[in-house]
């Protein structure tokens, strides 16, 4: 039986490819990739305990004049290459002053999405691999009006957040391209990021559900897991698009019809899967456009 797509929602927020013999050098929304880690700050803040669980110890009160970030851990884990790229993080927030533990979440972030929270953390999350540890200052000048007030920070404190990057999903689907010739279906282009643009044919929907692989991935195969997708449907009939998700974070597969969750259950990861589901009355149909991203670890599935 697939596990319950419930646990996606426990994470979610209340809110190399090969060139020759060497290795591409790695990129952030298109540049290339620089970490500028602070020893002082690691010094600083004595950043311990096992992964997924941090503990930090302050000798003094932090002190930096700007958001500041180092790298305790360097993973050696898959990348975030984009800004909008999802990841599962657990993040611990810290009183710079005391060291007292404020907040501790494990959750779906992205560089954006991070930063809508706390501003600057996008550049210490930007570059970073699975299995790194980030720990990062914030003056209390930088937080969102009132935050700081809130958590008992006066307006020279800091805010210490510390990321440990669990897993990092992909941005897009990277498979390989499948060819289909059957005829009458949808065709799907692909913007530069990912997103799907679905054509539909000038022909009468198909009576039955029908699923065709566009990209074939070569990554781990779903099965059981809880999958993390993007997704995109557009009615048959009047061509527009019912719902998205690449406006948004990755999600699972609740709500989608049970032929999307099987055929994503039996998708590798990479893989970009279109799923035309017929309506009862069988004079019209969706199409579902399916990037199939990653899955949560099963560890954290019990979390």
């Amino acid at each position: 039986m697939r596990r319950s797509t419930a646990a996606l929602s426990a994470l979610s927020l209340s809110v190399l490819a090969l060139t020759g013999c060497s290795a591409a050098a790695p990129t952030f929304d298109g540049a290339p990739c620089h970490r500028d880690s602070s020893e002082a700050l690691e010094l600083l803040a004595d950043v311990s305990g096992e992964f997924g669980s941090p503990r930090v110890s302050l000798d003094t009160p932090l002190r930096t004049g700007e958001v500041t970030y180092a790298d305790v851990i360097r993973g050696d884990g898959d990348r975030i290459a984009e800004s909008d790229q999802s990841a599962i993080l657990t993040r611990v927030l810290v009183d710079g002053r005391t060291g007292a533990t404020v907040d501790a979440q494990l959750g779906l972030w992205s560089p954006d999405s991070a930063a809508a929270e706390l501003p600057g953390v996008d550049e210490a999350l930007a570059c970073a691999t699975e299995g790194s540890r980030i720990v990062v200052s914030i003056p209390s000048s930088e937080l969102p009006e009132g935050a700081a007030s809130q958590i008992g920070l006066g307006a020279k404190d800091h805010l210490l957040a510390v990321y440990d990057v669990r897993y990092v999903a992909l941005s897009q689907a990277d498979g390989a391209p499948v060819f289909n010739d059957a005829s009458g279906l949808p065709s799907v282009v692909r913007a530069p990021d990912g997103r799907p643009g679905v054509i539909v044919p000038d022909v009468a929907a198909p009576k039955k559900a029908v699923t065709q692989a566009l990209l074939r991935g070569e990554h781990e195969k779903v099965g059981d897991s809880v999958a993390l997708i993007h997704s995109t449907s557009v009615g048959w009939n009047d061509r527009s698009v019912q719902r998205t998700s690449w406006d948004g974070s990755v999600t699972g597969v609740n709500g989608l019809p049970e032929e999307v969750a099987d055929a994503v259950s039996k998708a590798r990861i990479g893989s970009q899967l279109m799923v035309v589901v017929p309506d009862e009355a069988g004079d019209d149909a969706t199409v579902y456009v399916v990037d199939v991203l990653g899955v949560i670890p099963d560890e954290l599935t019990q979390q």
